[in-house]
């Protein structure tokens, strides 16, 4: 049986999602990693016409979107959903809204910086964005504080998204007093000797990455 290609890079948090997820269910995947997120070649992106990461390719499928195939996956290799991915309980799917919100703003602000954007506290709209990041942040430390609604006291697909938000901003420092939100820090901290989690970090992903003979584009 031909293996799943994961395309992404190796330091997005949408893909990790999707990395940490397989290793979860044991399933085993080829990981193609693009060249960067700023070119403009749909191949690159697993012929994703929108240019962006992760796609996954199974055969002569193709999906898009990491929320789709987290939903994708669990429907063919886990049918009992043990991360509540396909949860329909609003708690989740307010708490996933929010973190893939504040991962959405992330990725504005370092790639306006990447493109060439200097001053980028002197444009109103990113202003917004960082603010956005804080208010988002401090709904899900209280969350996080009160956990209404939760599947069960395991590893949850809401808790994968957070730890992936969590450990990227950390990286890329994009929060300095990140930890004043210390009910999510706590919860970060509870996974994060987990062997999916511990062994896709940004730093050793990058690590991987670049012992294998990629580069940025």
């Amino acid at each position: 049986m031909e293996k799943l290609q994961l395309y992404g890079t190796p330091l997005s948090h949408f893909t990790r999602k999707i990395r940490i997820l397989l290793a979860e269910l044991g399933v085993a995947f080829d990981f193609v990693r693009t060249p960067g997120v700023l070119g403009t070649a749909p191949a690159a992106y697993g012929n994703n016409p929108l240019l962006r990461v992760p796609t996954l390719v199974d055969g002569g499928v193709t999906i898009l979107e990491s929320d789709h195939i987290a939903r994708y996956l669990v429907g063919k290799y886990d049918p009992a959903d043990r991360c509540g991915v396909r949860s329909e309980h609003p708690a989740h799917l307010n708490r996933l809204a929010v973190v893939s919100g504040i991962m959405n703003d992330e990725v504005v602000l370092i790639l306006a910086k990447r493109g060439g954007v200097t001053d980028l506290d002197g444009v109103a709209y990113f202003r917004k964005l960082r603010t956005a990041i804080d208010g988002g942040l401090a709904w899900l430390d209280d969350d996080a504080a009160h956990e209404p609604g939760r599947v069960d006291d395991g590893f949850t697909y809401g808790d994968i998204a957070t730890v992936c938000m969590w450990q990227h901003l950390r990286h890329y420092a994009l929060v300095p007093d990140l930890d004043r939100h210390g009910h999510l820090a706590a919860r970060v901290a509870r996974f994060a000797g987990r062997p999916s989690v511990a062994g896709t970090t940004p730093d050793v992903s990058l690590a991987e990455a670049t012992a294998a003979g990629w580069k940025a584009g």
